[in-house]
């Protein structure tokens, strides 16, 4: 889809790239200590149309309840990235090392709940060229605050809990770039007592780095929760 965008005074075409994907997520949450826990997560995202892994990533995070209804998380992830074409004949993988360090804070009435998240992310991404990739990093750093809301539609069964949960985030990078906004909403359910299966819809619209070139982007996502409590 193409359109006109007034930049600077002068016309340039903002071409709009639809595609469409799923995702597969684990993810365990581990009590160290009632206000300390250990949070990890696998994460699958493959494109539907034609079926091509688009990325694959693996996180590990040290969460810390500092205050009641605030949280402290910071953590390291490893992404490896297919490129973001899946016609695209390359078989190039990028690895991406990020850094991140969250500051929540969760809001709770009678009837629902809101949640603010603030992240810092330091990303190292490995360089390449001509579908090689090349000694060294490229760092980008990114600043994103995202609104949370729950919602729990099964108040009188306490094992299986039914909940209806959705967000709104904005990522910009540090040199005041817009980078993306994600939307989500899903229903998260209580199989048993310390494992919940999530399923959801997330869109996300995100500006490449050329500034004319726009993803929206429409993805499925199915989570396994795993909670560990100490005993």
């Amino acid at each position: 889809m193409l359109c006109n965008l007034s930049l600077s005074g002068q016309p340039v075409k903002k071409r709009i790239i639809n595609q469409t994907f799923s995702i597969f997520s684990y993810s365990n949450n581990i009590e160290i200590y009632p206000k300390f826990s250990i949070l990890n997560d696998v994460q699958e995202r493959s494109f539907i149309r034609p079926l091509k892994q688009s990325q694959f990533s693996i996180r590990s995070q040290v969460s810390y309840n500092f205050r009641k209804n605030w949280n402290g998380v910071a953590g390291v992830a490893y992404y490896l990235s297919s490129p973001g074409d899946p016609y695209s004949s390359s078989t190039l993988i990028v690895p991406e090392i990020r850094i991140n360090q969250d500051l929540s804070y969760k809001q709770r009435f009678s009837a629902f709940r809101l949640g603010h998240r603030l992240r810092m992310e330091e990303r190292f991404i490995n360089k390449s060229i001509n579908d090689s990739l090349i000694e060294g990093y490229k760092f980008k750093e990114r600043l994103s605050y995202m609104l949370s809301f729950e919602y729990n539609l099964s108040k009188r069964n306490k094992l299986h809990e039914l909940t209806f949960k959705a967000s709104d985030g904005i990522s910009i990078y540090t040199n005041n770039k817009f980078d993306q906004n994600r939307f989500y909403t899903g229903l998260n359910y209580q199989i048993e007592k310390n494992i919940f299966l999530e399923l959801g819809y997330i869109k996300i619209f995100q500006q490449l780095s050329s500034g004319d070139r726009f993803y929206n982007r429409n993805m499925a996502s199915l989570i396994v929760n795993h909670k560990i409590k100490k005993r």
